[in-house]
């Protein structure tokens, strides 16, 4: 086949892209190109026409120099031409030409034709009128009750369409066209049609008389701004395929949209080959057509043909000669996608801008899947690209997901520059965008949680008794301790003195699982009350308070409501009251209809009266044993494994029921509380020791009250052993010790008493069962005679015939006692580093113990207060990158921070580990990140509880709980609401991201956008994936607030968790009141705004599921402001609203100015940072505060230092910048004989670094005016007094001298002058009496490390700038 000559007519992005395609073509060997451009031209088969050759408006002539140069194919470009006839006139020639006659360009050049043409045609549109005068149009538009679209009929360059908001708008475009003849004779005919609503998708298919081949779907981007915004344009940009648009509906779309108008053409005599473009709303009723356009759209071409995989030339031959029939459909590169940034000149759309030269062209160019299309650009005489036009270039990007070539395209705008470039950075945002998510979406139902609260309450009250005054809702459960009497030993009413608090936490383990399978759950939770307050009652201790942490994957009410009315039936059994808890609903971590509970008791006693008392056991003593009521609560993992093993179902009526109850129902026979029985014979001194027989049966349990030296003898023949162990021994072939060590065997509690104390007798079903003995040397501490004898003579009752069951151990039933004795091993040391005066024992007895008179403060009347909490889903991210060592730090704030909400000291702390396969290396990681936040908030970790639980957790999954304790004064206690009024401040705490709530959220974008934790975190600050960034732990506020709740000032504190601010506010608010906040005060985390982007999450639902920023907030009076932020200096504590009344039907939170804020943080996620040099003279610690803010995420500094520049050699500050990888150098002023060239010298070294903006962290050199008017409003410098009090260099030891109470620092903007410049941020710090110099730089140079960083971001980011004259001025 001879080579093909084509004529491409037209000159932008659009021909640009048609002659890349076309040249790829091995039947092409030329190309013409008219008029063409220079981006063009720079393609190899490429040649300009020159514009004396031909004339644009002279189709013979065309037709004739296609003639003389022997042209096989026209392409024609534009619109205008073929709206003018250009392919009649080839046609007539016979030329072929790729584009429709004259009549068939009417379909998009006469707008009131085509929508005629589609209703005759029955192609779905919208309504409409066309109409030729005004007032005919006006009043057609007042009496049709849609919305309106108001159109130019002609050609009107793609601007014609007014989308009118109202009726006034609909008629003022009226005006303007038919009136003003705004857009000429393209408006000499006006069309008025219903607006439609919806996504609209452009549909491109090659066409012939007869035929439709469909291109793949894009989206055109027309408005100039993000988001939609700003003035309507040719095009800002595309992205190819549209995942918008369904299949069904593309079906749609070729069969009644494209195949119909081929029809309709044919059957109107109309000659029609060429490309037809649909542009389609996708609507409620179906895909409709918006307009036909008879030719390649501008941009979506660019996009869409570096997807074909076809040869151009062949398809547009195929159009021409009626051949598309022959031609199957079309392929396309598989699994790329496509995506165009436009970049347009200043003053676009209305001017633009010539002559402004273009850089960074070739770097795009060179990347890997990148093409540049030129729209509107030129060369200079220096051969440099320059601007030409409005729309100048267009980076295209490919890529195998859409949201990264998004990615790749707006970062390839980021390379190009030119003066004034106007660029959008949210192409494609609207398919990678999901629905607007919510949290209940994710699985989290809030209004469940609050139904469930509303019908527990009254259990809780239920269970009350003296000393009770919190109530569950709050930050914590309250009871005051001086309110707590007891009956001593002498029979007398007494308050406890010497107070020893007893904790303790467990589960109810595997029993769950057969709950679960009976559906039955009403005496579940009397289990776990007894689990937990039966160990605290071993250590001789009232339980006094209960808390309950329920996890399940969906939230049923009805179901968690009966748990709790069976745990409210075990506190009032235990005269224990439930005085709070939570429910963790983790859709990703459970599955429906599953549930963990874990419980936790405090309990008080004497500090002479704590059991067991080891050193007054002696050989003699007796043991009575009382009998527990079955099971009990563990080693259900055997039980679980026998029934798997043996086949019989939990239904079956069991055959060691002696009232006809099936398995099911007497395994759940509910855990026995010995609270009423044995408290009262606590008083009498007389009991040495209790054990509590759980896990680890009678053999592990027993020597956990004794010395070393003794050891039980104890006689099974002294009671009678429940049918329901043998009945287990004989199924599951269990070995007399398995059972010893795996169940009570019919004793769920021993006490130990002196030998002729008999008063044990008034306890009902008490029996002496053995006594105390000397332990043989190394020998077991427990035996239990005839045990072995009484277990085989019962099994054999069980037993059929001679068949024999495989032995089933507690360990291969899943459930690892070694591995449980090595992780406590392990965590001891962790554990004993967070001790705090006031613990006594350790870890491993039944509870853990606190003296309160101990703990360094006096109490006069004391008030406890208890938290529980999780974490949440947030551990599926630690457990999936396989990091553990941080989600303990979570747990613990998330306690602790709720205690301090309480103006209490946080104590004490206990945690639950639930796991289906114990990793004691997974378990030692989280308790090694529980023990470092008990250290950061001074508490101490005094016990816990390892739940391996076999088919309840996968082997790699687990679950947190936490149990925290503290003490407050009763005057002290938080919130005080009848204190709280009208011009109260809000200061608020700074949170560190996310926190620990809002994680089924995140879970779900990650799902439904397909990201991945090892994807490189958009929104970080340093590069971090985002799964380091999600596992920032939980802040911790205790040590940060403590200063200023001694002040006596702090009326409240709200810890923003689940709920977010919208909700965790008013929890201490009185209804009256509202908190207003205000967003320009916040500095909302970038991890916020991404979140909000990528899952087109609503304002209201991030303020109701996440803290925004705000991790704590603080309400004092306006008066004592100064008092509270000088006790909070170090901090990042500010101000951030008021408390006003509440208007009727309002809410109680109002966050002002928040949308726009957000906004504005979403867009600075797009915007590179700001390069900033830092220039120093020493040490650098202003230096390091800078490097570790902006490489800190949550800061939001919208900076990153590129360079260090010190005047000096050898310093320290070198050496922070060295370990920080940031290039630096050394520019001595010894070097050069006048300031001015030393600052040339500057300059010169800031500016090949790019530089943008300069930070002065202790540079002494008084910079030259001629450096500072090259850097104004870019340069900032830290001055350490409150200026414009005290300039110069003995600012500290002037403000000593001076008297004054206070000082502090100031960041602003250098001037020619020596700390005059404009006021960017001061932050105040005390002066103390005992003072000195040194003293006060100290606490200074802390605050500097605050202030530096937030001027910093504050310029930045573009909130402060400085104006023309010289005067801060706020966004």
């Amino acid at each position: 086949m001879t080579g093909k000559k084509l004529l491409l007519i037209g000159s932008g992005g659009r021909e640009h892209a048609l002659a890349w395609k076309l040249q790829q073509s091995k039947n092409v060997t030329e190309i013409f190109a008219f008029p063409g451009s220079i981006g063009i031209s720079q393609l190899e088969k490429v040649q300009l026409v020159n514009n004396n050759e031909m004339n644009l408006k002279d189709f013979k002539g065309i037709a004739s120099w296609c003639k003389i140069n022997h042209i096989d194919l026209v392409i024609v470009g534009p619109e205008d031409p073929l709206a003018e006839g250009i392919a009649d006139q080839l046609k007539a020639a016979n030329i072929h030409c790729f584009g429709p006659s004259k009549a068939g360009a009417r379909i998009e050049s006469d707008k009131s034709w085509s929508k005629d043409f589609m209703i005759r045609h029955h192609i779905p549109t919208a309504q409409y009128g066309s109409f030729i005068d005004a007032l005919k149009a006006k009043d057609f538009i007042r009496n049709t009750p849609n919305a309106l679209v108001v159109k130019a009929s002609g050609l009107a360059a793609g601007k014609g369409v007014i989308v009118a908001e109202n009726i006034e708008e609909a008629c003022a475009a009226v005006d303007e066209i038919l009136g003003d003849h705004k857009f000429g004779t393209a408006g000499d005919v006006v069309v008025v049609e219903e607006k439609l609503s919806g996504q609209e998708v452009s549909v491109l298919g090659f066409v012939d008389s007869n035929s439709v081949r469909i291109l793949p779907p894009a989206q055109d981007h027309k408005r100039l701004k993000d988001n939609d915004e700003g003035l309507n344009t040719g095009g800002m940009g595309a992205y190819c395929p549209c995942p918008l648009i369904s299949q069904q509906e593309l079906d749609i779309v070729k069969s009644q949209v494209l195949q119909r108008a081929v029809d309709g053409l044919r059957k109107e005599n109309i000659l029609y080959n060429g490309i037809l473009y649909a542009g389609i709303m996708l609507t409620h009723d179906g895909p409709k057509t918006l307009e036909f356009n008879c030719r390649f759209g501008d941009p979506e071409t660019q996009i869409i043909l570096p997807l074909l995989d076809e040869d151009l030339y062949d398809l547009m031959m195929a159009s021409c000669t009626n051949h598309l029939c022959n031609v199957p459909e079309l392929k396309f590169k598989s699994n790329i996608n496509a995506v165009g940034v436009v970049m347009a000149s200043k003053g676009y759309p209305e001017t633009s801008t010539k002559g402004c030269v273009i850089s960074g062209i070739e770097s795009v160019e060179t990347m890997d899947n990148h093409i540049v299309f030129h729209s509107g650009t030129s060369k200079n005489n220096k051969d440099e690209w320059i601007t030409n036009g409005g729309r100048v270039l267009i980076n295209i990007a490919l890529a195998d997901n859409l949201k990264k070539a998004a990615d790749l395209a707006t970062k390839a705008c980021d390379v190009v520059k030119f003066d004034g470039s106007q660029y959008r950075r949210d192409i494609g945002k609207k398919a990678f965008q999901i629905h607007s998510l919510t949290y209940k979406e994710s699985g989290v139902n809030i209004e469940a949680g609050n139904s469930l609260v509303g019908r527990i309450k009254s259990l809780s009250y239920g269970t009350h008794r003296s000393g009770v005054v919190g109530q569950i809702g709050s930050f914590g459960g309250l009871m005051r301790l001086n309110d707590i009497k007891y009956i001593n030993s002498n029979g007398e009413e007494s308050n406890y003195k010497d107070i020893v608090l007893v904790q303790g936490t467990d589960g109810v383990g595997t029993k769950l699982k057969i709950a679960e399978s009976m559906n039955v759950w009403d005496t579940i939770g009397i289990d776990l009350v007894a689990m937990c307050v039966n160990d605290v009652l071993c250590n001789g201790a009232e339980p006094i308070g209960f808390l309950d942490y329920i996890a399940c994957g969906h939230l049923e009410v009805p179901t968690v409501a009966t748990i709790v009315k069976g745990i409210a039936d075990g506190c009032r059994k235990a005269n224990c009251a439930l005085i709070g808890g939570e429910t963790a609903e983790m859709p990703s971590m459970y599955g429906k209809g599953k549930y963990d509970l874990a419980g936790y008791c405090v309990g008080i006693t004497e500090y002479d009266e704590i059991l067991p008392k080891i050193n007054d056991v002696h050989v003699g003593d007796v043991v009575i044993g009382l009998p527990s009521s079955g099971i009990h609560s563990n080693g259900f993992s055997l039980v679980n494994k026998i029934f798997q093993q043996t086949g019989f179902k939990l239904t079956d009526i069991a055959e060691f029921s002696d009232s006809h109850k099936s398995y099911g129902m007497e395994f759940l026979t509910p855990t026995r509380l010995y609270v009423s029985e044995t408290l009262p014979f606590l008083r009498n001194g007389y009991v040495k020791a209790l054990a509590h027989i759980t896990g680890g049966g009678l053999l592990e349990n027993i020597p956990r009250i004794l010395p070393n030296h003794l050891s039980v003898q104890i006689d099974a023949l002294t009671w009678k052993l429940p049918k329901v162990f043998s009945w287990l021994a004989a199924h599951g072939n269990v070995n007399a010790n398995e059972m010893l060590r795996t169940f009570n065997c019919g004793i769920g509690m021993i006490i130990i008493m002196p030998r002729n104390d008999i008063e044990w007798e008034t306890i009902p079903e008490a029996r002496m069962i053995g006594s105390i003995t000397q332990r043989d040397h190394n020998g077991p501490q427990v035996i239990v005679k005839n045990f072995k004898e009484v277990l085989h003579k019962e099994v054999t009752h069980w037993k059929k015939g001679d068949a024999e069951t495989t032995s089933i151990s507690y360990k291969d039933s899943g459930v690892d006692i070694t591995a449980g004795n090595e992780l406590v091993d392990n965590i001891k040391p962790h554990a004993k580093s967070t001790n705090r005066k006031g613990v006594i024992g350790g870890l491993g007895s039944f509870g853990g113990l606190f003296r309160i008179n101990e703990c360094g403060t006096k109490f006069e009347d004391p008030m406890l207060v208890l938290a529980t909490d999780g974490v949440g889903t947030k551990l599926k991210i630690a457990q999936q990158l396989g990091k553990h060592d941080t989600v303990g730090i979570d747990l613990v704030a998330m306690c602790n921070n709720d205690i301090l909400c309480n103006g209490a000291e946080p104590l004490t702390f206990l945690d639950y580990f639930a796991c289906g396969k114990l990793d004691v290396n997974v378990a030692t990681n989280v308790v090694s990140g529980i023990a470092e936040g008990c250290r950061q908030s001074d508490s101490t970790l005094l016990g816990g509880e390892t739940a391996e639980m076999p088919g309840m957790y996968n082997p790699n999954v687990y679950d947190l709980a936490g149990f925290s304790l503290g003490v407050a004064e009763h005057e002290d206690i938080l919130p005080k609401k009848n204190c709280l009024e009208v011009g109260d401040i809000i200061i608020g705490f700074p949170s560190n991201g996310v926190h620990s709530n809002g994680f089924s959220l995140i879970h779900k974008l990650f799902e439904l956008t397909g990201y991945k934790w090892t994807d490189i975190a958009p929104f970080s600050a340093y590069g971090k994936t985002f799964g380091e960034e999600f596992l920032e732990p939980t802040k911790v506020y205790v040590k940060e607030i403590s200063p200023a709740l001694k002040t006596g000032y702090v009326k409240a504190l709200a810890h923003i968790t689940g709920g977010g601010l919208w909700d965790n506010i008013p929890r201490v608010l009185p209804y009256n009141l509202t908190a207003e906040l205000d967003a320009k005060k916040i500095n909302i985390s970038p991890v916020f705004a991404w979140l909000s982007l990528n899952g087109n999450i609503d304002k209201l639902e991030l303020l109701k599921t996440f803290n925004c920023g705000i991790g704590m907030i603080m309400i004092a009076s306006k008066e004592h402001e100064l008092e509270i932020l000088k006790s909070l200096y170090g901090s990042r504590a500010s101000v951030i609203g008021k408390i006003i009344p509440t208007k009727p039907h309002g809410h109680q939170v109002i966050v002002r100015h928040f949308a726009t804020c957000f906004e504005r943080v979403e867009r600075l996620l797009s915007i590179p940072k700001k390069r900033v040099g830092v220039l120093i003279s020493g040490s650098g610690s202003n230096l390091q505060a800078l490097i570790d803010a902006t490489k800190s995420t949550n800061m939001g500094m919208c900076s990153e230092i590129v360079f260090v520049l010190s005047n000096k050699a050898g310093i320290f500050g070198l050496e922070r910048a060295a370990k920080a990888n940031i290039p630096s150098t050394v520019i001595s002023n010894k070097d050069y004989a006048t300031r001015e060239a030393f600052d040339v010298a500057l300059h010169n070294e800031l500016i090949k670094h790019n530089v943008e903006i300069i930070c002065l962290a202790g540079f002494m050199r008084i910079l030259t005016p001629c450096f500072v008017n090259k850097w104004k409003g870019k340069l900032l410098n830290i001055h350490p007094s409150l200026l414009p009090k005290y300039k110069g260099i003995t600012a500290q030891k002037d403000a000593l001298e001076s008297g004054d109470n206070e000082s502090g620092c100031t960041v602003h903007f250098v001037d020619e002058n020596v700390d005059t410049g404009a006021i960017i941020v001061q932050e105040i710090v005390p002066i103390f009496e005992n003072d000195t110099v040194e003293s006060l730089t100290e606490r200074i140079h802390v605050a500097e490390h605050i202030a530096f960083p937030k001027a910093l971001r504050l310029v930045a980011s573009g909130y402060v700038r400085l104006n023309d004259k010289c005067e801060t001025e706020w966004a």
